[in-house]
């Protein structure tokens, strides 16, 4: 898989505290990635820096090969998608209306949409299984359900990477295993890139491909879900002592001692 982001030296400080320290990581195509850690660790911020809402005080990120400060908002914006941990509110907006903003990097403020841009819309909304609730008021529906709404803007802007911010924070357990399990199948399906702040160990171990661990503003960890469940990698993470038990090939539940 061709690399896709490269952060290079990161550091960023707000003030005189350190929030992130001498990261270096690659994030390849068709990979879903989950950023682990404790609250202030600094994983949301590694992400707001892969979005450019964050600059940083030291370091490189490049996309594709290029300083992604080099990369017009627009552009950047049609091949990156950022969703925050707390979404804007959406005014009344339906679900249709709120994925036809996902189209604007493309069109403009007054850009007239295309056969091409209806299309696109309608497939994100398929994609999502969103078909039942289009002409729904987004502030009417569930949290999984307002979760979907906004992959699917996303998926509608057409990129190429999708950074997703605790997505699952406000969700009862099912609803978390099926936004979980809608963001692999995307990432296989359109060889997304995907990273995702997620604070449950054992749901990022089933869908991702990838767990890196953040701790203090250090990489920590950094492998694959066979790699990171064991006992002396997690108590490093979490500072706590704890136990893995393999309930099934490729799915693992984690313990506290």
């Amino acid at each position: 898989m061709s690399a896709f982001f490269d952060v290079s030296n990161l550091s960023v400080r707000i003030g005189e505290t350190p929030i992130l320290d001498n990261i270096n990581l690659g994030f390849r195509e068709g990979e879903v990635t989950a950023l682990l850690g404790h609250n202030g660790s600094g994983k949301s911020t590694l992400l707001k820096v892969l979005a450019r809402h964050q600059a940083p005080s030291r370091g490189q990120v490049s996309l594709e090969g290029q300083p992604v400060q080099k990369c017009g908002a627009r552009a950047f914006a049609r091949t990156v998608g950022y969703l925050p941990q707390h979404p804007p509110a959406t005014d009344g907006l339906t679900v249709r209306e709120l994925v036809n903003l996902g189209r604007y990097p493309w069109r403009g403020p007054l850009g007239r949409y295309k056969n091409e841009d209806h299309a696109l819309i309608d497939q994100a909304i398929r994609d999502t299984g969103l078909q039942h609730f289009a002409h729904r008021a987004v502030d009417t529906l569930s949290g999984g359900e307002r979760q979907r709404a906004w992959i699917a803007m996303l998926l509608a802007q057409q990129t190429r990477c999708l950074l997703l911010d605790e997505p699952i924070s406000a969700l009862d357990v099912k609803h978390q295993v099926e936004t979980l399990r809608l963001v692999h199948r995307l990432a296989e399906q359109r060889d997304l890139t995907v990273i995702v702040v997620l604070h449950d160990v054992d749901l990022a171990a089933r869908f991702c491909d990838r767990l890196v661990a953040v701790k203090h503003g250090r990489l920590v960890a950094d492998g694959t879900p066979r790699e990171i469940m064991e006992a002396g990698t997690l108590e490093t993470i979490y500072d706590v002592p704890m136990g893995v038990m393999a309930r099934a090939p490729g799915h693992w539940v984690s313990y506290v001692h």
